[in-house]
């Protein structure tokens, strides 16, 4: 599948050393002590469809490859459709083959016919069977500018015979018949065998906006294409790899039916550009039998065989297909996936990419906007950076980015309508690659938080992703959460609030403390009328007072509708009977909401912190069966 780089959460965090909590994965540029700009992100990939690491999760937890693709591919139906496949494709798929390359690009590579088996060659007009030898297609020089070039000039020969000398090729379409038991070799002389194929012909096809050449793999049954399919490991389980082939079938076809309504003269590419196929050398017995068990099957919407897209990884959450890809499309749409951690049995993300970062000096985020050579991008030196119109996979293609800098504030649309419109993206990609042991970022997608405070590695930095996207918080400054700060009684009431969605409230409240027009007023008085609370004293809330832990566990169980708790043998010694936070605690343990403050100890009268309670609300966010039967669920809850 085409892979953009994506994450789906990232922080950046503007820092001056000794304030950095968040450490650098990679090779950073930043010496010590330089400001830095550090970027946390999740996924490998464009994120649309299925997470390939989602469906190993997902298969390895007991799911189908049915369940997998359906969840994946919102409001599809797996059928078999053989016979419209038959007629569509009619002798086979046509394969766009690309000139083998591993990290740079050969300055030859041939395709010969193995074994001495004879092949006949036509070249226009003109045909010569019989030969004595395998033809060799030998590859000669670029002949197209694209960032990705695939359109060269070949020569071809047999032996020492130029059939057709280099760079004559063009124009005209060349023909190698493979016979049976034949193969055809695909090679790199620096790097060996890039592709070896046991079906199909090969063709030389003009292509006449450069005036080059470029190889197509023609007549290759489907079966037999999806068999060296190269997109997740042989080793994977049965309905990971059953799943990845149905989904590279209907791909192929739905791809088939496009390219061939515009004329085009291939049906796919063998790269990422749709979908790797690498032909004999990446078959495999798991493989092979995937394919076999699911002969037919593809995934339909509508009754049409529809482009199912899919990615590495998508970092927790799924992209609708117009937050990469422009164009809406109802079966892609943007919705959490926890498995594409794909957890070991011991709970640790089998998924490299889950989670990353990558950490840069602010001088030269700085100089690479400076020398951004699409659009004038310098804004002196970099302040901070931050990003609205975000979707909820976090992705940021269509995003309004705002950087600050000495010289100016700019705002500029990474909009993927635009060829440079990942201006900001763009310019650290281009300045990183031009820098001397940089890490290049690996996303588009920026989902900005800008607290310097909270670091991947802290027991919090989910719940305040997730409070982000939320919009339950804004923080305490523009780059600050405060994580260790002890929480008001009036934040609190607001996080409460903004979490049921904010229900409306009677105005005044009944507190007689309760500044009107305050962030917290319709907070509290919304938590006095649904009884959450009754204030430190009939007529006062006390809203600057610290929350202690035992009363905000009171707050939440009150919100959840008072659920009766099963589960009464807790561990806490500090939770004693018949107080008034006592079954709050014991319903906050039963489902998980809590782990204490100690093995044995709650600490119900400590001061709560703000990360406490971005963890507590986190956590009652991912346990529906929590609230009782009658409590109408938040809408940001999750899976």
């Amino acid at each position: 599948m085409i892979r953009q780089f994506l994450a789906r959460c990232i922080v950046i965090s503007l820092l001056a050393a000794p304030l950095a909590v968040v450490s650098a994965s990679g090779t950073a540029n930043a010496q010590s002590g330089d400001p830095v700009i550090t970027i946390v992100g999740g996924g490998w990939g464009h994120g649309v469809g299925m997470s390939q690491y989602g469906a190993l999760g997902r298969a390895e937890a007991g799911h189908t490859a049915e369940e997998i693709l359906t969840f994946y591919f919102d409001g599809t139906t797996v059928e078999d459709r053989t016979a419209e496949l038959d007629a569509l494709l009619g002798t086979g798929l046509r394969i766009r083959l690309s000139p083998p390359f591993n990290g740079t690009r050969p300055s030859s590579a041939t395709a010969t016919g193995q074994d001495g088996a004879l092949l006949s060659v036509e070249i226009g007009s003109t045909s010569i069977t019989d030969l004595a030898g395998s033809v060799t297609l030998t590859l000669g020089e670029v002949v197209d500018s694209v960032p990705e070039p695939d359109v060269y000039a070949w020569s071809v020969r047999n032996g020492d015979d130029e059939l057709c000398p280099a760079n004559s090729c063009t124009g005209t379409v060349g023909r190698v018949l493979r016979p049976a038991g034949a193969e055809i070799l695909i090679s790199d002389p620096v790097h060996g065998a890039h592709g070896i194929h046991d079906t199909g012909n090969v063709e030389l096809v003009p292509q006449s906006s450069t005036g080059g050449v470029f190889v197509v793999l023609a007549d290759v049954p489907m079966d037999e294409y999806l068999q060296g399919i190269a997109e997740v490991p042989s080793s994977w389980p049965e309905e990971t790899l059953k799943a990845q082939t149905i989904a590279a079938r209907s791909y192929a076809a739905a791809k088939a039916v496009t390219r061939r309504a515009a004329n085009f003269s291939f049906d796919v590419y063998d790269s990422v550009q749709d979908q790797v196929y690498g032909g004999v050398i990446k078959e495999s017995p798991a493989q092979t039998a995937a394919v076999a068990a699911t002969t037919g099957q593809v995934v339909v919407y509508q009754d049409t065989i529809v482009r199912t897209f899919y990615t590495s990884s998508n970092g927790g959450y799924t992209a609708a297909s117009e937050d990469s890809f422009v164009t809406a499309e109802p079966f892609h749409i943007a919705k959490p996936d926890p498995f594409d951690a794909a957890l070991d049995q011991d709970g640790v993300p089998q998924n490299p990419n889950y989670r990353w970062e990558h950490t840069y000096s602010i001088d030269d985020v700085s100089r690479w906007l400076t020398d951004y050579p699409h659009a004038d991008m310098d804004v002196g030196t970099v302040q901070s950076v931050s990003f609205s119109d975000v979707p909820p996979s976090g992705r940021i293609d269509n995003a309004l980015v705002t950087i600050v800098g000495t010289k100016r504030t700019l705002e500029v649309r990474d909009s993927s309508d635009d060829p440079y419109g990942f201006r900001f993206y763009w310019a650290l990609v281009l300045g990183c690659r031009a820098t001397t042991g940089c890490d290049e970022p690996l996303t588009t997608n920026f989902l900005i938080t800008s607290f310097f405070d909270v670091g991947v590695d802290d027991f919090f930095f989910d719940p305040v992703l997730w409070m982000v996207q939320n919009d339950l918080t804004t923080g305490v400054a523009p780059n600050e959460f405060a994580p260790d700060r002890a929480i008001s009684r009036a934040e609190v009431a607001t996080f409460v609030w903004r979490f049921a969605d904010e229900p409306s409230a009677t105005l005044p409240g009944p507190f007689v403390d309760v500044t009107a027009g305050s962030f917290y007023e319709s907070a509290v008085a919304w938590m006095a009328g649904a009884d959450i609370t009754t204030g430190t004293k009939p007529d006062t809330f006390s809203p600057g007072d610290t929350v202690t832990r035992g009363q905000a566990a009171t707050f939440l169980w009150r919100y959840a509708g008072k659920p009766l708790p099963t589960v009464l043998g807790i561990s806490f010694t500090d939770v004693e009977d018949e107080k008034f936070y006592t079954a709050a605690v014991h319903w906050m343990v039963e489902w998980g909401i809590t782990t204490g403050t100690s093995p044995t100890t709650f600490s119900p009268d400590d001061p709560l912190t703000r990360g406490q309670i971005a963890t507590f609300l986190w956590r009652l966010a991912g346990v529906p069966d929590a609230f009782a039967p009658l409590i109408v669920l938040p809408s940001s809850m999750r899976p």
